[in-house]
């Protein structure tokens, strides 16, 4: 049997921040380790599922399942200046105790613009990456290989795969060994929900079953691909009806308006033509009218006329009867008539005042009657509401015991009309009434008491719970300081890795690492910052030495630079050349001077030869200068003595003249110059040139190739002199070469200045940034934060314990005072004979309440009642008195008309008087002839007017006359123009009208004016344009135009502005120009068909492929998954934890939701049967079911509005997943096995918390893996792992791990595995500084008893054999 193969290396090539990074496990084991953002998670998720499936799914690779972040993105980032990037990723396996390796891995090409290009490979021939097999070329720098380059190299040795699907399969086949590629996918599936984070956030019970739930394998898309097909269709019907129906909406809606629009239209030509008709006939009725008026005008003309003349000849006749009758006399009779009339009148206005007072008092007396009446009514109503308030309150005098109150209302009703003595009364139910309340405030203080003991008691467990809390921030606290740590040992090689002056050692680094890693309070920061600040000053010393030097010769260059500028100023002042002299010859000269002693330097008075080339007088000046010559001086004779006797400190070289002389001397090719202006001195000069011999053999000779001779002296020149000295030309040409000589130096000079000027700066600067960057070097601040805060936290524990323990026996002095005040109301209890509770002395105290109000309302309603009769009394009064007022009055009154008799009876006499004269008959003629006359300018002047009036008004007539004549011909135009447009609209038949209504204008008119009654057409119109085009986008393949009518009507000449044009809208349907009413009926015929085929489409979803074809798919993954969980079942059985508890799980079926629904357990019972074999009931009843579920589900399509489709609501429906639930078990020993629920899982130990969490799931994975091989690794992945376990149960969690033979890669940012339950773990801290584009790894070992920093990953991979092979 083969060994199991084990995780062994994996590897990142040109992947992420990685270039290229190996990490080998240890004993199948590696933990990786740093904060968030160091890359800890892109590197385990790299592994599992990446290199297990190949599937790069965004959320499959997000711990969290995210998909904000693609693969592409950790080759290409946006601001990567590449464009193209070639990565890849690989693990290798290792079978246990063999040297037999396999290798899987992929290559991703990420090209910015384009989709990414992946590959995946394997090795099994044994060669291992990175060893004798290499993923890239050496080309000046590694390059990765193509897909081709990989294949060429692979070979034989093993595949290449374009495929994920192909490369899972082998996958499966080569490592794994399920049974089918579905089952493996499930298990990696399961490690994903294994990895999730969430068990950290949410360490409870429930979240198994969300893991294991979202571990099983869903029916894929090709299980529902009938079921797709079918909808597909379904939804091409349903999206052809929405369109139809949508199509129709819009219809209706423009149709809507336009059928408006087409009343307002057939209303108006319709009005128009009945109005002008109607105009038209009034016109020639009021024609015939102006005729007959026009008659009758003139006429009245002639009469008045006449009249007016005969008003004239009348008040000519009643001027002269006036004249006449004013002779009359009878005035004193009439005169006292006059008198008597006034004194009746006056008389009957004091009767009519007497009368109106006697009337008012009598209204006052019906008042006072009324008054008495309601007083009496409203006593009754009083007396009422007093026995109504007696019957309330023995009700509540019932409810409260209250025995009082029966005497009470017997006394009160016995004698009702006299006052009662309520504060008797009162008293006595104020006793009572304190009692109840005493009662029930103490009972509501018990309640509350109860509350209170309750919050006691819930305080004691919350601060437990705090105290567990703060025992888990403790744990985060560490995890925090280890954080810091971590944090600062980042900063630490940030810094270094930054530092441009201030490089530590690898040595130093690690020592500081180690610093870190047992940091404490009394943690010696202060000696960790001075190796630090040695280190600073050491450098700095060096930079100051650098600096002083740089300093000195500055200033040394400075000085040069200066003498250079003074010895140029004398060039450039004419100085001549002279030759080099030592200290001794120039203090000779000077003593020559001082002597005067006259002389000559030989180079100044002698000129070269014309016949010498340049080549020859260079090795000429040469040969004399080394002889001596060239600067010697020329004396004369007399001072040859004194000059040649020796003079301290002083030397020189002399030429005396000599008689003899050579054939060729340097006289043939040397002159005098203009100095030599004596003949002494050219005698002198002369015999020194003939003495020394020229290309010939001479005891003293100068040879033209620069060899000299001086007696046995014979020397040479090294031919590189250039003449300067000899000759004026000469000197000048020496001179300027000086000078330009003096200004290089200078230039040369300057810029060595300007050199050492900035290497200064340079070296300040570096001192400074020295400076800078050991200023720059990492605090403990964060870590002894960090620290002070978890002995804050421990501090905080400490109190919380003290408290808790405090309010333990506060809470039994409560306890016993709440014993205390029960007794107490109890007590009073018995004396009201109440029953204690708080609810009867609620009651009793509300009832009262209720009876202390009323017997105020009483008390008051009483006090009314007893005004009432007081009022009556005194109403009854008042009446009396106002039957004596009216009886004075009606004296008064009589009184009155016997004197109104008396005065009418003389007056009578005086009038039977005036009857026996004529004076009423001259009196009534008078008074008409002076009121004739009085009224005649007014008869006049109104016959005269009227006359004028009807002259005016035959005149208007007459106008009128002419002018109805011609609006009776423009009224016979537009009626007959109306009449047209009216029955070209009715034609079209837009508007129904019903057979009843006579088709005449009037007539539709009348029944269209409801319709359109105050609806203007301006807003139809622009109402119809809106929504023709709001909805014309909805009806685009039925091509509708809007165009007009009947506008040929009006380029005719029409009687006015109107315009028979309107708007049209017509459209096409299959092809065909139809109106737009027909185009709604077509409409409709299609919705009806497209119905009908849904409806068929509906029963084949429903009858044959859900009930059917799907159900064999469920009835599979059911039996699956139940298998599955009796793996587990048995693996939690046989598992024997430390604390003895056993754990077991149940995939418990849910209940219906709706009553056509199944419950799960029928359901998966009828899903066992073939469809055909099903009787008629359980067919119907599986049908009901589904049929339930997918209308549950358009509905909620639905109701996403369009966010959701209705393929996606069906495939979740048919999860059967959701059909299940896991329940999780546990039994502890001795006691029976209960559910573990969260509120159960809440009163474990952290140990037991941990174990009951993470049994089930390892278990539920090593059921997965008992699917495949027995040689099959078993590797899992945890994303910051137990980080919701206390550092106390770690170990065995990890021991767990060990037990279960797992391969594990998991990632934390506090753990380090150090654990004795563990005999061998890789660790990998990695370092991302900062967000920065490259991880620092720093590897470690845990070797079951301590944890070894080693120099790089390859030392891990050897100490890991190291380990395994000292165990065999």
């Amino acid at each position: 049997m083969n060994r199991r193969w084990q995780a062994n290396k994996i590897g990142l090539i040109n992947f992420w921040y990685y270039d290229e990074q190996e990490f080998p496990f240890v004993k199948g084991r590696m933990l990786l380790r740093g904060s968030n953002g160091s890359g800890k998670s892109v590197t385990m998720q790299s592994v599992v599922p990446l290199l297990l499936d190949g599937n790069m799914s965004p959320e499959r690779l997000d711990p969290f399942g995210s998909r904000d972040r693609k693969m592409s993105s950790y080759l290409l980032e946006e601001n990567d200046g590449r464009e193209e990037r070639t990565g890849y990723l690989y693990l290798e396996f290792k079978r246990k105790d063999s040297e037999t390796y396999l290798t899987i891995g992929m290559g991703i090409r990420a090209r910015r613009g384009k989709p990414l290009d992946k590959w995946y490979f394997s090795l099994t021939d044994g060669r291992r990456i990175g060893k004798d097999f290499f993923l890239y070329k050496e080309m000046g720098e590694k390059v990765t290989l193509s897909k081709k380059e990989l294949e060429n190299r692979i070979l034989q040795g093993g595949k290449v795969f374009d495929r994920q699907a192909d490369y899972m399969e082998y996958v499966n086949k080569q490592i794994f060994g399920f049974e089918t590629v579905d089952e493996y996918k499930e298990m990696v599936d399961l490690l994903i929900q294994l990895r999730t984070p969430k068990l950290s956030k949410d360490f409870k019970p429930s979240v198994i079953n969300d893991i294991l739930s979202d571990s099983l394998q869903p029916l894929s898309d090709e299980d529902l691909r009938p079921m797709s097909e079918a909808i597909e269709n379904m939804d091409i019907m349903s999206m052809n009806l929405k369109s139809r129906k949508e199509a129709k909406a819009a219809a209706e809606k423009i149709n809507a308006v336009f059928s408006k629009y087409n009343k307002i239209i057939l209303c108006d030509k319709a009005a128009r033509y009945e109005q002008t008709r109607i105009k038209l006939q009034e016109i020639v009725s009021q024609q015939k009218k102006h005729e007959r008026n026009h008659e009758e005008c003139v006429q009245k003309i002639e009469q008045l006329t006449c009249k007016i003349e005969q008003i004239n000849a009348k008040k000519e006749a009643m001027e002269k009867e006036k004249e006449s009758l004013n002779k009359s006399d009878a005035v004193a009779l009439k005169m006292r008539d006059s008198v008597l009339s006034k004194e009746l009148e006056e008389q009957r206005r004091n009767k009519d005042d007497k009368e109106k007072f006697l009337a008012s008092k009598q209204e006052q007396y019906v008042d006072a009657k009324a008054q008495i009446k309601d007083e009496e009514d409203r006593k009754f109503e009083k007396e009422t509401e007093i026995n109504s308030l007696l019957e309330d309150m023995q009700e509540e005098a019932d409810t409260m015991g209250f025995q009082e109150f029966a005497f009470m209302a017997e006394e009160l009703t016995g004698d009702i009309e006299n006052a009662y003595k309520f504060e008797l009364h009162k008293e006595q139910f104020k006793n009572t009434f304190e009692q109840i309340s005493e009662g029930e405030d103490l009972l509501q203080k018990l309640q509350i008491l109860d509350r209170q003991k309750e919050e006691m008691i819930q305080k004691r467990e919350r601060q437990i719970r705090e105290m567990d809390s703060i025992q888990r921030k403790i744990s985060e606290c560490e995890a925090a300081l280890v954080q810091n740590e971590n944090e600062w040992k980042e900063s630490l090689y940030k810094w270094n890795e930054e530092n441009n002056e201030l490089k530590l050692e690898k040595d130093m680094l690690r020592e500081f690492s180690v610093f870190a890693d047992s940091y404490h309070l009394d943690s010696d920061f202060a000696g960790i910052r001075q190796k630090v600040a040695d280190k600073w000053i050491e450098k700095k010393v060096d930079f100051e030495t650098k600096i002083s030097a740089a300093l000195v010769e500055y200033a040394a260059v400075k000085e040069e630079i200066k003498e250079t500028e003074i010895e140029l100023n004398e060039w450039e002042n004419q100085k001549e050349p002279t030759p080099q002299r030592s200290e001794a010859v120039v203090r000779n000269r000077k003593r020559l001077d001082d002597a005067k002693i006259p002389y000559q330097e030989f180079y100044k008075v002698i000129e070269f030869g014309k016949q010498l080339d340049e080549k020859a007088c260079n090795f000429l000046e040469e040969a004399l200068l080394k002889m001596g010559i060239l600067d010697a001086i020329v004396v004369d004779e007399q001072y040859k003595e004194q000059v040649l006797a020796p003079a301290k400190g002083c030397e020189d070289c002399y030429l005396f003249a000599s008689e003899s002389s050579v054939e060729k001397s340097l006289l043939d090719v040397l002159e005098l110059n203009e100095e030599v202006n004596d003949i002494l001195s050219n005698y002198r000069m002369t015999g020194i040139l003939k003495n020394i011999a020229y290309d010939e053999e001479n005891i003293l000779s100068v040879s033209s190739n620069g060899t000299y001779h001086m007696g046995i002296l014979t020397g040479t020149i090294t031919g590189e002199h250039e003449a300067g000295f000899l000759g004026r030309r000469a000197r000048e040409r020496q001179r300027q070469m000086k000078i330009d000589e003096c200004k290089n130096q200078i230039a040369q000079l300057e810029e060595r200045r300007a050199l050492l000027e900035q290497q200064k700066h340079l070296l300040e600067t570096r001192k400074d940034v020295l400076k800078s960057e050991f200023d720059q070097f990492p605090a403990d601040t964060h870590m002894r934060n960090a620290v002070k805060i978890l002995l804050e936290e421990e501090r905080k524990y400490e109190i919380l314990h003290e408290e808790n323990d405090k309010l333990g026996e506060e809470l039994s002095i409560f306890l016993e005072k709440l014993k205390q005040k029960k007794k107490a109301v109890l007590e009073i209890a018995e004396k009201l004979y109440l029953h204690c509770s708080y609810d009867v002395f609620y009651q009793a105290k509300k009832a009262a309440e209720r009876y202390d109000k009323d017997l105020t309302v009483l008390k008051s309603a009483h006090e009314m009642f007893l005004r009432s009769v007081e009022y009556l009394k005194e109403r009854k009064e008042h009446l009396e008195m106002l039957d004596y007022d009216m009886d004075n009055l009606r004296y008064d009154i009589a009184d009155i008309e016997k004197q109104i008799r008396i005065k009418k009876e003389e007056q009578t006499s005086i009038q039977k008087q005036l009857e026996l004269t004529d004076y009423e008959s001259i009196k009534e003629r008078l008074d008409a002839c002076v009121f004739w006359l009085h009224s005649y300018p007014e008869k006049l002047q109104k016959c005269v007017a009227e006359k004028t009036k009807k002259i005016d008004e035959a005149k208007l007539l007459t106008e009128s006359r002419t002018n109805n004549a011609d609006k009776i011909a423009e009224y016979e135009k537009k009626m007959e123009y109306y009449q047209k447009c009216y029955e070209e609209e009715r034609k079209l038949q837009y508007v129904a009208v019903p057979d009843e209504i006579l088709e005449d204008a009037k007539h539709v008119y009348e029944y269209l004016i409801t319709d359109v009654k105050n609806v203007e057409k301006d807003d139809v119109v622009r109402d119809l344009n809106r929504v023709y085009f709001e909805n014309r986008g909805f009806l685009t393949e039925y091509q509708l135009t809007q165009n007009e009518l009947f506008a040929e009507s009006d380029g005719e000449q029409r009687p006015d502005e109107y315009l028979a044009k309107r708007l049209d809208i017509t459209a096409r349907y299959q092809g065909v120009k139809v109106s737009f009413s027909s185009l709604l009926l077509h409409l409709d015929e299609d919705i009806s068909e497209l119905e009908s085929l849904i409806k068929d489409g509906d029963r084949e979803l429903f009858e044959d492929i859900l009930a059917n074809t799907v159900s064999r798919k469920i009835r599979g993954k059911i039996n699956a998954s139940n298998a599955w969980v009796k793996k587990m079942n048995v693996l939690m059985n046989g598992m024997d934890t430390s604390s003895g508890l056993k754990l077991s799980l149940r995939w418990r079926s849910k209940t219906a939701e709706k009553e056509e629904q199944l419950d799960t357990r029928e359901l998966v019972e009828l899903l066992k049967k073939d469809y055909r074999l099903m009787s008629e009931g359980e067919a119907a009843r599986l049908s009901a079911h589904f049929r339930s579920k997918v209308e549950e589900a358009r509905r909620n399509a639905r109701d996403s509005a369009g966010m959701i489709s209705f393929y996606q609501i069906m495939k979740e429906t048919l999860d059967y997943r959701k059909w299940f639930e896991f329940q999780l078990f546990s039994q502890k020993s001795g006691e029976r096995q209960k559910e573990l629920t969260n509120s159960v899982f809440g009163t474990f130990s952290g140990g037991e918390k941990a174990m009951s969490m993470y049994v089930p799931l390892f278990s539920a994975v090593v059921a997965k893996y008992q699917g495949g091989r027995d040689d099959a690794p078993r590797l899992i992945s945890l994303d910051e792992a137990f980080a919701g376990v206390d550092n106390r149960n770690i170990r065995d969690m990890f021991r767990l791990m060990t037990q279960f033979q797992f391969d594990f890669i998991i990632n934390s940012q506090v753990l380090w595995g150090d654990c004795d339950t563990l005999d061998a773990l890789a660790i990998y801290q990695l370092i991302r500084p900062e967000n920065a584009k490259f991880v620092t790894v720093m590897p470690y070992l845990w070797n079951g008893k301590g944890k070894e920093l080693l120099d790089d990953e390859e030392k891990v991979e050897q100490r890991g054999i190291e380990i395994e092979k000292s165990e065999k």
